[in-house]
């Protein structure tokens, strides 16, 4: 999951609209961390009622799977809505060539924080697996690890080298299983935005749907990203019309939450579009998320994400072990060990989102300096050309160095 804090841009950025899907981005980071805290220590919870909540209309706040699908329907539709609002082949071919160090950077440090520790042993997942029962706890949050794995720097180097392009890469940080398919999705996102910014706003939404036809066909794990494109394009193309009426918000809304209930891909991301819907076109409901709570939960989703895993393997099963021993009270454990995950990750976020920000600023900072040095070059390169090819007899300025004499002259010195 990429699940990123991308600015979507300069005006829109600070809109109402935009604040609000930042912040349920934000609310995602937390269901995904609820959803591994069940899988964790309450892993019956995510079994069907009466003992669990899967067929239940509360599912959704443990419903990892579906905050997943939300974060990659929004990342299509930020990183598209400013190339069809103010259309750029320079811009675009940037975003698309600075994609991958933007992520790498986080990732790289959830990965090393992994591997030390792994290395130093200080995951207590398989004792506290012991007690919950729980598969997904006793395997490193299925990190797929090889057989007769050791933990080691150059592995864990190849590992966020790696793990945007080739599949199981993640055995440091089991959350990263996302980061494929954001980078991929990412580049199919970018890809439809050069084949259609030039078009007319027919074609556009014709060749994009198309490319939403082809995607479900053969990389349907890409398809909330190109889904989310298409919304972008809705969105650049009628504006920030919204409705009054809170009741059809609310229907919408309500409804893209039972949706999101669901285990079915495709109903996950119809709920994600609705909610996105509904934030953007109703505005009465998104205000709640629009101010600067809104602003903070946007900028820790990222770092949220990648972070809590790590607690819960450690310190979180640590204490859940501890306090069992101590009391051997099942219900004491698990709520030391909610307290331990849930101010532990906040606090763990803290350096990752500081690390984060100033990353960003670096990369495009970077990437500033690079293109401003090869359009200064290729200008170099143009001039050169023409001076190369001007005539013996024109001069750098403009004027004639030809000694050409007039008829006149020749008549008068004849």
């Amino acid at each position: 999951m990429c699940v990123q804090n991308d600015a979507i841009s300069a005006n829109e950025a600070t809109s109402q609209k935009m604040t609000s899907l930042e912040a349920m981005r934000g609310i995602a980071s937390i269901v995904v961390l609820f959803h591994h805290f069940c899988l964790a220590f309450l892993p019956w919870l995510k079994g069907p009622y009466p003992e669990g909540l899967s067929e239940t209309p509360f599912a959704w706040i443990m419903r990892g799977e579906s905050a997943v699908v939300f974060f990659f329907v929004l990342s299509g539709f930020v990183l598209a809505l400013k190339f069809y609002q103010r259309p750029d082949y320079g811009s675009l071919l940037v975003s698309a060539v600075k994609r991958l160090p933007r992520l790498m950077g986080p990732a790289a440090v959830a990965i090393i924080c992994g591997f030390l520790i792994l290395r130093f042993h200080l995951n207590y997942n398989e004792q506290a697996a012991t007690i919950t029962g729980s598969e997904w706890l006793r395997t490193f949050g299925n990190s797929h690890f090889p057989q007769d794995f050791t933990p080691t720097l150059p592995s864990a180097v190849e590992q966020f080298l790696l793990v945007f392009l080739l599949h199981d890469n993640f055995w440091y940080n089991s959350n990263l299983w996302t980061m494929t398919l954001e980078y991929y999705g990412s580049l199919c996102v970018f890809l439809v935005c050069g084949l259609t910014m030039p078009r007319s706003i027919a074609v556009r939404h014709v060749l994009t749907l198309g490319a939403v036809f082809i995607v479900w066909k053969i990389a349907y794990s890409l398809l909330p990203f190109v889904i989310g494109a298409y919304l972008a394009l809705v969105f650049a193309w009628i504006g920030r019309k919204a409705t009054a009426n809170v009741w059809i918000g609310a229907a919408i809304g309500l409804s893209s939450v039972m949706m999101l209930c669901s285990l079915e891909k495709s109903w996950q991301i119809a709920g994600s579009v609705g909610l996105m819907i509904c934030l953007i076109y109703c505005p009465r409901l998104a205000r709640p998320l629009s101010g600067e709570f809104g602003r903070l939960l946007g900028r820790f989703s990222f770092p949220l994400y990648l972070v809590h895993f790590l607690v819960i393997v450690s310190v979180s099963s640590y204490g859940f072990n501890s306090i069992y021993v101590w009391t051997e009270s099942y219900t004491a454990s698990v709520a030391a060990a909610g307290i331990i995950t849930l101010l532990l990750s906040i606090a763990a976020a803290v350096p990752l989102l500081i690390f984060d920000e100033r990353w960003v600023a670096l990369v495009n900072a970077s990437f500033a300096r690079l293109v401003r040095k090869c359009t200064a070059m290729a200008r170099g390169c143009l001039a050169g050309s023409r001076t190369f090819h001007r005539p013996a007899c024109e001069s750098p300025i403009g004027g004639s160095n030809c000694d050409v004499s007039s008829p006149s002259s020749d008549l008068k010195a004849g």
